[in-house]
């Protein structure tokens, strides 16, 4: 266990199922339990007032900060900030940052350049503050302050190590497909133009696809584990936007923990997993090779190790507590 100059982990967040994003405050507080840290989740509307946030190391996200005690002893790893302003008196400020290239949205404008930035480990890498100033502008703040620390990384599976089972690899599946993420027909992560192959050729093949909208029926993790196990192939489909930035995300990494066949039609997903998975930029191709391959019990096998060893929460805070723990 890495050793970090501070006592206690506190998850500052969304409530679980009340938001995407309280699936990966789950997973932090999971495996840093796991590890042995004395670890906390609090939110806005409820955390104790007469606990000690003095040296403490928080992970929190931008928009469910509003009531998170700042100091000048602690550590905030805080995740689409759109006002860092509020972090000037804490004791270290880092920017989490989703991996991806030419990102651009109303709050956030930056973009990864993995040959000057220092990897930390799988799907994370850092990049230290200048000693310049920073202008800090998007839909709600314009103003100019101190850089800080940027730490890149993607999320994970949300299986701790002891948690795979490689006989899930010859889980009995149905003829059908769940799908519990997000399809957009519009905005700018719309991703619907690229399912819509992949949904022509399960028609045309008689396997029901259905969807679940975690945004408007938020399901627990044994759920979505359970309907993805239940499924005949498991996916991850990018859109034009996420694929142009590209994007590392997690879901891919979730269904080869789980016992499936990784299949995408990103190939920085592709690059990332070093080939342990199928892909194709066609998704109605991938389609048909994810259908081929489905028993291709090797590959399915290889790539759930690869999962295992790399990309799981515990990989993540390892990185993460090597920047910290490097104070």
């Amino acid at each position: 266990m890495i050793r970090i100059p501070y006592s206690k982990i506190v998850i500052w967040g969304h409530p679980l199922y009340s938001h995407t994003h309280s699936y990966v405050h789950e997973a932090y507080y999971r495996a840093f339990k796991k590890v042995g840290y004395e670890t906390y989740w609090f939110h806005d509307d409820d955390y104790p007032e007469d606990f000690d946030y003095n040296n403490c190391l928080f992970i929190g996200e931008g928009f469910a900060d509003k009531k998170i005690p700042i100091n000048s002893s602690s550590c905030y790893l805080i995740m689409y900030c759109p006002s860092p302003i509020k972090y000037q008196e804490a004791g270290r400020y880092i920017d989490i940052r989703m991996s991806a290239v030419n990102f651009k949205d109303h709050i956030q404008e930056y973009s990864l350049d993995k040959s000057t930035a220092t990897k930390l480990g799988p799907a994370c890498y850092f990049v230290p503050k200048s000693s310049k100033k920073v202008n800090i502008k998007n839909d709600y703040v314009d103003y100019e302050i101190d850089d800080y620390d940027k730490i890149y990384i993607s999320w994970a599976t949300n299986l701790l190590p002891d948690e795979f089972e490689e006989e899930d690899i010859y889980f009995d599946r149905e003829n059908l497909i769940y799908y519990s993420g997000t399809i957009s027909a519009d905005g700018i992560c719309e991703n619907y133009s690229n399912f819509l192959p992949f949904l022509k050729a399960c028609k045309e093949n008689d396997i029901k696809f259905i969807h679940n909208n975690p945004w408007a029926n938020p399901l627990s993790m044994a759920e979505v584990i359970n309907r993805t196990q239940t499924s005949i192939l498991g996916i991850d489909i990018r859109g034009p936007q996420h694929l142009k930035q590209q994007l590392l995300t997690c879901r891919v990494f979730k269904n080869m923990s789980y016992g499936h066949l990784g299949l995408t039609n990103s190939p920085s997903v592709y690059e990332e997993l070093e080939g342990n998975c199928i892909f194709n930029t066609d998704t109605e191709r991938l389609f048909y090779d994810g259908m081929e391959n489905r028993k291709n019990y090797d590959l399915i096998r290889k790539g759930m190790q690869y999962v295992k060893e790399k990309h799981t929460y515990i990989n993540r805070i390892n990185s993460i507590l090597s920047v910290i723990g490097g104070e």
